[in-house]
């Protein structure tokens, strides 16, 4: 049977304004609070001012934003609940997603920076808000984009050797299909058509998308995997062939030879066009990995993984 979930994909663009209305009205969580973590998504808020003392992106490609300080000011500021929900989105996947104000309001609306993880803590920021008064104390969490991991182009690290892996993005125009294009091509083989009906759900739930190029041998051209989702450390390999056992078969062989390259390969994925049978699904956790098929409008997943990128869970019946 199919997991119901809650639909949680991210409707913004970077640049992109909205009110805190409009957001809470959607995703849930407080109105009120700087970090907002949301009652209805897997979504965690964090609204800051342009020009913040310690916040903002830094020349080290990361952005860096002011926690929440103590209940009095100079209490420990661990224990403040919107800094747990920072270190909760991370323990869980869930995206920190940045909002500022800019410094010339409009019509109190807020404006969407990036989706984010959190990277560490880089320290403690002191702030004097009151003369003679004690210092604030903030905990400053340095934050990296997920779409480009340090925000610099070429700088998202591959799960193996550099020397031999190398990580190539895929683009929005890259997933259109070859009959929407003006130049008549060569008919796409359809896992290739496959793969990119699911790649345009994954950029759709705001994930980047990338492929991996593993140079596993001397004099010879790299192999090229299909679909590598950083975020998730997850690499999938698509089949769309004739007969479901081979196709599960050659994309077992397939994955293993990959991430025999690719170390820091957490979740391998096998993607098809149709639900297979039970003994393949099994086949493939077996193997160390999980199956997924389109359903309708989304996707079904064995991945215990799926709430991360707005995919359903499948479970046995």
């Amino acid at each position: 049977m199919l997991t119901s979930r809650t639909p949680d994909r991210w409707i913004f663009s970077q640049g992109d304004f909205t009110s805190r209305a409009a957001l809470h009205e959607r995703y849930g969580g407080s109105r009120m609070s700087g970090i907002t973590p949301t009652t209805k998504s897997t979504h965690v808020f964090l609204f800051g001012m342009q020009h913040a003392p310690g916040s903002g992106w830094r020349d080290d490609g990361f952005y860096y934003y002011a926690g929440a300080c103590g209940r009095s000011g100079t209490a420990n500021w661990e224990s403040h609940p919107a800094n747990k929900a920072i270190e909760t989105a991370w323990s869980r996947g869930w995206r920190l997603q940045i909002l500022e104000a800019p410094a010339v309001r409009r019509d109190r609306l807020w404006r969407f920076v990036d989706s984010f993880m959190l990277e560490d803590i880089a320290g403690e920021l002191t702030v004097a808000h009151h003369p003679g008064g004690p210092p604030a104390r903030y905990p400053l969490f340095r934050l990296r984009s997920i779409d480009s991991v340090t925000h610099r182009p070429g700088q998202l690290l591959p799960p193996g050797d550099p020397r031999y892996v190398d990580v190539r993005r895929v683009e929005r125009c890259d997933l259109l299909c070859r009959e929407a294009r003006e130049t008549p091509l060569t008919r796409e083989r359809p896992e290739t058509r496959l793969s990119k009906a699911f790649e345009r759900y994954v950029m759709s739930q705001g994930y980047a998308v990338h492929r991996l190029g593993i140079r596993h041998t001397a004099g010879c051209s790299p192999m090229l995997t299909d679909t590598w989702i950083a975020h998730l450390d997850l690499l999938i390999e698509a089949k769309a062939g004739p007969n479901p056992t081979d196709d599960v078969r050659m994309a077992i062989g397939q994955l293993a030879h990959y991430t025999r390259h690719t170390p820091g390969v957490l979740r391998k994925a096998i993607l098809l066009p149709a639900e297979p049978d039970r003994e393949l699904i099994e086949l493939v956790r077996d193997m160390g990995a999980d199956t997924i098929w389109p359903h309708g409008d989304t996707w079904c997943t064995t991945g215990r993984w799926s709430h991360l990128i707005g995919l359903t869970r499948h479970t046995p019946h």
